[in-house]
């Protein structure tokens, strides 16, 4: 018997075409998930691992629900005939409101292919099946199937039932670009572009409801508004028709659009080591027909027999929904719309991707369901938060993903992909531990993956370094060049007066770095930095501005205009460096040197005008490129103590000379000891 047979008539005619669903839980995010990767966010396929990557078929399918459980051991081992309530599963009775979904996700023939280094595109063809049923209170829920008899003769209350599922295909078109490619950090957009074929979608809505029933399954009370919107393919089911009827007209049609961003930080190399993203997926919607029996019903079935509401043999749901009415059953009290707008199932994506150690990897997602659950004719995906640890490698990647939902749900899977083909499951280790199991599924796929290599990534640099030359670089197909001084007429700043290139082409007859046309003092050779004009002496030093590091203060020319400082101080400092030594092939400042370098810290914090330049030398032992880094940091070893006793580090630069600029003879350990120092320099100019 089933006094809910209207409510989840088209709930369940529809839900058993998706015996499961939603997509490829751990395995999207991987670096090798190629054309996959795309339909959670549109800008993975940019910069990706592939050259091209064809998908032959994928599937992803999961179910799940807090109304009944599976016996484990039937689950693992497929045997799913002969159950009955009690036998195979059973129901929960806790907690008070039930929920299910399921949905499918079926990729088929789709690819991508790296335009370039930056550009790519991508196909898909993909249909999907999601269904969701919300607010199945647990006193109705008990009614079901064999009936707890407490139940019985007492007034059931049930507020708002909603049971909604879409069928649909598309086909779309991607394009991804990295946007920037500097230094540290690339910058990755997408989008995804679909046509959307609607399949079939049906929906059942009540307001509150009040079922009262006696153990003989007669209806003492039934007060209830129902809301029944279906595409009319579906008329035609019940009489024993394939499923292949539903999908013989396409019922509805509409526009999809996801749009992603990437970020990876790359510290080292052309491997990130974090990798972000955020996307938006299934922002569209698709209008479809509506049954003429998609309509508003009263319920009126006082009196009769639950079994007057259940779908008779050979009986179609357009004479279902006929019979009902003749039979005083239901009663229309409001007939919907010719067309309804069923909406995607959107998502919003947030994910990060962190490389722990070369090949091992842990990934954070967090899929946040945008669509409202009230709305009576979308159903939606889940918000779920994923962890998922793996080892990735060019042909194999090994993942186990752990997932919590927001129905409270918590699940652990595994997953593995070898060459072409990928197999896993988001919750097959925690069903191990299990007796009774809520949700299940399951994902698989066959690829064609065709790497980038190394030399074509080279090549596309390359290209890309090409283009952004100036006409050095380039063929120069106009040669024109009037005046036959080297710079061809389209570049020529002065194409009927012959000048150097580095003038681009302009005369200069004083020589003095200036065109003729820019010179203010034609005749007199001067600077650049005045016009061709000679540099002054604003201070009347004796040191021109353009050699005057202090050119409003009177300087000496030995300061380079600036003010003399005091020798005693330049020889302090000088015979602190003297005494700075370093341990043999390694930055550490030797304790004993310490006290010299005090000194100098004295000096900087009695004129805070003073500034030091540090460089640093090695002996010759080791090679050049060695030599030259340890140069350095025996420099910065320096100014970090310095630094430390609290001098400004903006006073002090670094300088590395490595073995350059010895001070005694290699060939000796003293003379060795000596070249392993620090040089330091007062000034008082930067």
């Amino acid at each position: 018997m089933s006094t809910t047979r209207l409510m989840l008539l088209l709930s369940g005619c529809i839900l058993w075409q998706a015996a499961g669903a939603q997509s490829f839980i751990g395995y999207g995010y991987d670096n090798y998930s190629g054309i996959n990767g795309v339909l959670l966010n549109p800008a993975s396929i940019a910069g990706s691992k592939f050259k091209v990557n064809v998908n032959i078929i994928s599937a992803s399918a999961l179910a799940g629900n807090n109304a009944y459980e599976l016996d484990r051991s039937r689950f693992f081992k497929l045997k799913f005939s002969n159950m009955s309530e009690g036998d195979g599963y059973y129901k929960i009775n806790k907690p008070d409101y039930k929920y299910l979904y399921t949905n499918v996700d079926i990729l088929g023939p789709s690819g991508m292919f790296n335009i370039d280094r930056r550009d790519a595109i991508g196909i898909i063809t993909r249909m999907r099946t999601i269904g969701n049923v919300y607010n199945l209170g647990n006193s109705l829920f008990q009614l079901l199937g064999n009936p707890d008899p407490s139940f019985y003769n007492v007034d059931i209350i049930n507020r708002s039932l909603q049971s909604k599922v879409n069928t649909f295909a598309e086909a779309g078109l991607s394009f991804g670009r990295i946007l920037l490619d500097k230094g540290t950090s690339r910058l990755k957009a997408g989008f995804t572009a679909k046509y959307i074929a609607g399949l079939s979608y049906g929906s059942v809505s009540s307001g509150q409801m009040t079922v009262n029933l006696d153990p003989a399954n007669n209806i003492a009370k039934l007060q209830a508004d129902l809301t029944a919107q279906y595409s009319p393919n579906l008329d035609g089911l019940g009489d024993g028709a394939s499923i292949s009827h539903v999908f013989n007209k396409q019922n509805g049609k509409g526009w999809g659009l996801d749009l992603g961003l990437v970020y990876e930080w790359i510290p080292n190399g052309d491997s990130y080591k974090l990798r972000m993203g955020l996307s938006v997926t299934d922002l569209g919607s698709i209008s479809y027909d509506n049954s003429k029996n998609g309509q508003t019903y009263t319920m009126t079935a006082d009196g009769h027999n639950t079994s007057e509401l259940q779908l008779q043999d050979g009986e179609t749901y357009d004479q279902y929904f006929t019979r009902l009415q003749t039979a005083g059953l239901v009663v229309v009290k409001a007939t919907s719309v010719a067309k309804t707008t069923v909406k995607l199932p959107t998502s919003l994506h947030l994910n990060a991707d962190y490389n722990i150690y070369k090949r091992i990897y842990v990934n954070g997602d967090v899929l946040l369901n945008m669509m409202a659950a009230t709305n009576q004719l979308t159903p939606n995906y889940n918000t779920t938060f994923t962890i998922t640890p793996r080892l990735e490698k060019k042909w194999v990647s090994v993942y186990s993903p752990v997932s919590y939902n927001a129905q409270g749900l918590l699940n652990w899977g595994a997953g593995v992909r070898f060459g072409p083909l990928f197999v896993g499951s988001g919750s097959v280790l925690s069903s191990l531990f299990k007796n009774r199991i809520q949700t299940a599924d399951v994902h698989v796929g066959l690829t064609i993956p065709i790497f980038q290599s190394s030399k074509s990534k080279k090549k596309d640099k390359d290209k890309d370094d090409k283009k952004n030359t100036d006409t050095l670089y380039r063929k120069i197909l106009i040669t024109h060049d009037r005046d036959s001084d080297g710079v061809v007429d389209e570049k020529d700043a002065c194409p009927d007066s012959a000048g150097p290139v580095a003038l681009i082409g302009c005369p200069d007859d004083d020589e003095d770095g200036v065109p003729n046309y820019k010179d203010k003092c034609p005749g007199v050779k001067g600077s650049p930095n005045f016009q061709g004009c000679p540099a002054p002496d604003t201070d009347g030093d004796g040191v021109n501005d353009d050699d005057d590091k202090c050119p409003l203060t009177k300087g000496t020319l030995a300061n380079h205009g600036c003010p003399p400082i005091s020798p005693d101080l330049v020889r302090s400092v000088n015979r602190a460096a003297d005494r700075v030594f370093f341990v043999r092939a390694r930055a550490d400042v030797e304790p004993s040197s310490l006290p010299e370098l005090d000194r100098v810290i004295a000096i900087l914090q009695a004129d805070t005008t003073l500034r030091l330049h540090i460089q640093g030398h090695t002996d010759s032992e080791g090679t050049d490129e060695r030599n030259q880094s340890l140069s350095l940091r025996r420099a910065k070893a320096v100014k970090a103590y310095l630094v430390s006793k609290g001098i400004d580090a903006g006073r002090m630069d670094c300088r590395a000379y490595g073995s350059k600029h010895p001070i005694a003879p290699n060939s000796t350990p003293e003379g060795m000891a000596q070249n392993r120092r620090v040089d330091m320099e007062l000034a008082n100019w930067e």
